[in-house]
């Protein structure tokens, strides 16, 4: 009985670990899309908003990169199409 609760107290922590993951990763595909539609408008915005904003986007995608537990992947998914 208590190996039962104890496999199933793991299965549980292991399936929140892969939703936050899952989270982060949806919050960095629409921060990449967003930073695709920044350096697509870049007749609306002065240069130097325009930099700004994109560093901004770029070091959200790269804090939850870090947090994600895997960054090489993470940005890997990210980045790949």
């Amino acid at each position: 009985m208590k190996m039962l609760t104890l496999l199933l107290l793991i299965l549980l922590g292991a399936s929140s670990c892969t939703s936050e993951y899952e989270e982060r990763l949806q919050q960095g595909k629409s921060l990449k899309d967003r930073l695709e539609q920044v350096e697509s408008s870049s007749n609306y915005l002065s240069d130097n908003q325009l930099e700004i904003e994109i560093s901004q986007i770029k070091n959200e995608i790269n804090l939850l990169a870090k947090v994600s537990g895997n960054e090489d992947l993470f940005l890997k998914e990210i980045f790949s199409n």
